[in-house]
């Protein structure tokens, strides 16, 4: 019988941007000399593994390398945690309590490299608990503090920066004093022809009563975003329900007091001449820091120093009618069955062709009867593309046929990736190494900034101008970063990436095509996606662009590109 043998683990966590506290690096020193004074014959390198998360919030548990290390505790190739402080493992109790469940479930012991704690007996673990409690006693300071900080910036009305809503620029107006520092005041000011934009909206959709129908008046009059781009449903609900353009009067008063939500001014300040501003209406969720908005009771709504150009009693009934039409559950027309959804394109005018249900008719075998149509042609009701529908079944059983004739091995398709996966580049191995780190801290650096961006409005106004350095700083080094990753891949084609997408392409041929026909849906059309990087069509031909084509030129005469013809 073989002798179970399972491994330390080091977890290692820090948040981003606190300005304090031990790095990850240092957390990690902490645990392996913690180990080696615990445990007896532990090599460091081969018995240990090591789970590195940060800027990681410790509130959850939705962390990338602390998911990771759980999921190896139940492989049970773990028997034993370290971690720097308790704290780093969960601020939250309800969290940690789970973890300890799921911890003794497993056999795996707790060990901490700066308390004297662990998870054996009751005293310890009456110890874990307590300390955990009063990390999270810590977070809900922190939370409360930073709410209140929230507050007096509201009472000042003024703009706490990050991007501007349509209609209006940041323009510095004084300088104020707030904990005996002077700090410099913005405030929104308006641009002329983007104002009339937004206020033609807000008039509109009272008219129409639509979303629908008011996306396809902005792209039949092509009425932009400020960024060039159409309107979608999107974009459009995002300025509707923004209270930055209603004046603060009596209507928007009420509207808000009937939530229960504390206003930070005056009512005699609600006289219908200044525009609102509106405080904590977003949050960051899940690992990848996504922003959803937050309940509206828990806004804070304060007066602004820019004008209102909607009066209160439009803005409400505009908030009306969207949630009148959000309960009649919008549904957009689809098709479960459409594999090239989401990737085939209008080559008039590079919109997605989007999958329309003709009727409830079903061919000889079945399947629900589409097209496909540009969605372009749809939302503008004929006026900004022409391009003819295409038979949906018959377009997705062509493109099918022609990947299996290109996934056999003796096809010109197949033999050049099979080139190409054969071919050395040992000459390009330095910059490829290179190249991955330029694009890891480039990734990282934009993430950071992103964070920093949020974290303006909530941060002590002494840091304001600290995370405004830190900002230009991660700009200026992303700049540097981009040269040098313009510098290297400066060559007709990254040939370490054909290598990659090479032998990527004959795995999936290999594995998966010999049983295609049995995948399931969602399958397939996943499938088909990591194969083609396009497919679009003119309304009689369909033109299919594979990953990497540009890259097999030399060996495969249609370079990548099949050309067909309904």
């Amino acid at each position: 019988m073989v002798k179970e043998t399972r491994k330390k683990a080091i977890y290692s966590r820090k948040s981003k941007f606190t300005g304090k506290g031990e790095s990850t690096h240092n957390q990690i020193e902490a645990c392996k000399r913690k180990i080696e004074l615990t445990f007896d014959n532990i090599d460091l390198d081969n018995d240990v593994i090591i789970y590195e998360d940060e800027g990681y919030t410790g509130y959850n548990t939705n962390r990338p390398s602390f998911q990771r290390m759980l999921k190896d505790i139940k492989d049970k190739k773990i028997d034993t945690v370290v971690f720097y402080k308790l704290d780093r493992i969960s601020r939250n109790v309800s969290d940690f309590s789970s973890l300890v469940n799921e911890f003794d479930n497993y056999n795996v012991s707790f060990l901490s490299a700066t308390e004297s704690i662990e998870n054996i007996t009751p005293s310890g673990r009456a110890m874990m608990f307590m300390i955990s409690v009063f990390a999270q006693l810590e977070r809900d300071t922190i939370a409360e503090r930073i709410r209140d900080n929230m507050i007096e910036l509201a009472k000042t009305g003024r703009w706490l920066g990050g991007t501007t809503p349509t209609g209006f620029k940041s323009e510095q107006i004084e300088n104020i004093t707030i904990d005996n520092k002077k700090r410099k005041l913005y405030k929104l000011s308006p641009i002329d022809d983007e104002i009339i934009i937004s206020k033609s909206l807000f008039h509109k959709f009272l008219e129409l009563k639509s979303l629908t129908k008011l996306e396809t008046y902005t792209i039949q009059n092509d009425i932009k975003t400020k960024n060039g781009k159409l309107y979608t449903r999107w974009a459009l609900t995002n300025i509707l329900t923004n209270p930055v353009y209603a004046m603060a009067d009596e209507d928007t008063l009420e509207y808000f007091k009937n939530f229960g939500i504390e206003i930070y001014a005056d009512e005699k300040e609600f006289n219908g001449t200044q525009g609102l501003m509106v405080y904590n209406k977003t949050k960051q969720t899940g690992s990848n820091n996504m922003v959803e908005k937050k309940d509206i009771t828990e806004w804070i709504v304060a007066v602004g120093k820019h004008k209102g150009i909607i009066s209160g009693k439009e803005w409400v009934e505009v908030q009306n009618l969207l949630n009148r039409n959000r309960d009649m559950k919008y549904r957009k027309p689809s098709t479960s069955n459409a594999l090239l959804s989401g990737l085939l394109r209008c080559s008039h005018c590079g919109s997605f062709m989007r999958a329309k249900l003709k009727n409830k008719t079903v061919d000889s075998n079945g399947r629900r009867v589409f097209d496909y149509m540009c969605e372009l042609k749809d939302k503008s009701k004929k006026q900004k593309c022409q391009c003819k529908n295409i038979n949906g079944l018959e377009a997705d059983d062509l493109v099918m046929e022609e990947i299996k004739k290109l996934a056999m091995p003796d096809s010109k398709f197949y033999k050049a990736l099979k080139n190409i996966a054969s071919k050395s580049f040992n000459e390009n191995n330095q910059n490829s190494e290179e190249l991955k780190s330029l694009k890891t801290i480039l990734k990282k650096n934009e993430n950071d900034i992103s964070l920093l961006l949020d974290k303006i409005k909530y941060v002590d106004i002494s840091l304001l101008d600290d995370l405004s350095k830190e900002i230009k700083r991660l700009k200026q080094a992303n700049a540097e970063i981009e040269k040098r990753i313009k510098e290297l891949t400066n060559t007709d084609y990254d040939e370490i990436n054909d290598t990659e997408t090479a032998n990527m392409l004959l795995n999936i041929f290999d594995t998966y095509f010999t049983s295609f026909d049995t995948l399931d849906l969602n399958t397939k059309r996943n499938m088909i996606k990591l194969l083609i990087s396009s497919v679009t069509s003119d309304g009689e031909n369909i033109t299919i662009n594979f990953i990497g084509a540009r890259n097999i030129k030399d060996d495969f005469s249609n370079r990548g590109e099949l050309q067909t013809k309904f």
